[in-house]
């Protein structure tokens, strides 16, 4: 079995939920069955990935579609590749072997006006025809899967829940030594359906009432508008995007991580941070409760009261916030990126029957 594994997704400025998810699940599945791996990276590859002992075909540019549609689909048929896996993008148009995709959310279909421009104008008109010739289609959770059935007509049989991991590290995570500045955490991109700038309303109204905060996102700006600081600009760090040590010491030391997304697939930054031992309150939606359970507080995200409410509720019950973090700690050790890639690898399995030894010979 010759598995693609389209990992032109990750370039060496942009590490978000999404590109963590491809470096994992490709360094697992390496692990699992190097021999039956082939990737397609960009010439500017992460370390991370370029470091892997894997048969790698390198694109001679960088232009996303270029890559896309033109180089992906011929250098998959050059590799005599069985199955064709794009992590994060529709399949090329062009690939007529066995495909399968990754959709981490619904987004596109269910909150188009949360998706950026190039998702409704581009990748939108290339997931129709992609999803209707995939052989299979993972996601990241039961919420995602029932949201992509829904929006989107696909059979339910043929898309696979294989959810998120988290790092070993992250359990390690330590606060740093010293006084520090108590800080609310929020980690995401900058962008519309992250909802950031509820929290400038909740650091507002919890500093009315003389509760010595201060707000740090960790996260590049996407599309958008950035956000309206104003007059809290010397409280708030917007941190951009920062180092797998810099980001488990900020979930560490947080007095509160907090996600006011309006939809998310899964919610990676929650399992980290439950890992890492924070006390959470997250938007009160499918996939945020399906990975914090019953370890975390929910609010409502379009209500700045009710969330500074409830961030006001985990700071004055530390005996209650630690027991959550606790509790939280002990449920993200259910997410392991071994079991996504295990899971994942089933399905390839299926889908790509072992070829006759004679025929593999003549080949």
């Amino acid at each position: 079995m010759r598995i693609g594994i389209d990992a032109t997704l990750l370039r060496p400025d942009r590490l978000t939920g999404v590109e963590r998810y491809a470096l994992s699940l490709i360094r697992e599945l390496g692990r699992l069955a190097p021999s039956e791996l082939v990737l397609f990276a960009r010439p500017d590859a992460p370390p991370a990935l370029a470091d892997l002992d894997l048969e790698t075909h390198v694109a001679p540019l960088t232009y996303r579609v270029a890559v896309d549609q033109a180089w992906l689909p011929f250098a998959a048929a050059r590799a005599r590749v069985d199955l064709l896996h794009t992590l994060a993008f529709p399949t090329p148009v062009l690939w007529r072997g066995r495909s399968a995709m990754t959709v981490h959310d619904a987004t596109p279909w269910l909150h188009p006006d949360s998706a950026s421009l190039g998702m409704r104008v581009y990748y939108g008109p290339l997931y129709r025809q992609a999803l209707s010739r995939a052989a299979a289609v993972f996601t990241v959770s039961d919420a995602s899967r029932d949201d992509l059935v829904r929006a989107v007509g696909l059979p339910r049989e043929r898309v696979h829940v294989t959810p998120n991991g988290v790092e070993p590290h992250f359990f390690d995570a330590r606060a740093p030594d010293g006084p520090r500045d108590p800080y609310l955490l929020a980690v995401g991109t900058i962008e519309p359906r992250k909802n950031m700038g509820i929290l400038l309303d909740v650091l507002r109204a919890l500093r009315r009432e003389g509760r010595d905060l201060r707000l740090v996102i960790a996260g590049r700006q996407g599309w958008g508008q950035g956000l309206p600081v104003g007059d809290l600009a010397p409280l708030v760090r917007l941190a951009g995007p920062v180092s797998e040590g810099e980001l488990r010491t900020l979930y560490a030391g947080a007095s509160c991580f907090v996600m006011p997304s309006l939809y998310e697939g899964f919610g990676l930054p929650l399992a980290e941070a439950m890992a890492a031992g924070a006390p959470c309150v997250v938007s009160d939606i499918a996939a945020l409760r399906e990975v914090g359970g019953d370890a975390v507080r929910y609010a409502d995200p379009l209500a700045p009261d009710t969330f500074a409410a409830a961030i006001r509720a985990v700071l004055d019950d530390r005996a209650g916030a630690e027991a959550r973090a606790a509790a939280g700690r002990e449920r993200a050790r259910r997410f392991r990126w071994e079991a996504t890639a295990e899971a994942t690898l089933r399905v390839y399995r299926e889908l790509v029957p072992a070829a006759p030894r004679h025929r593999r010979e003549r080949a």
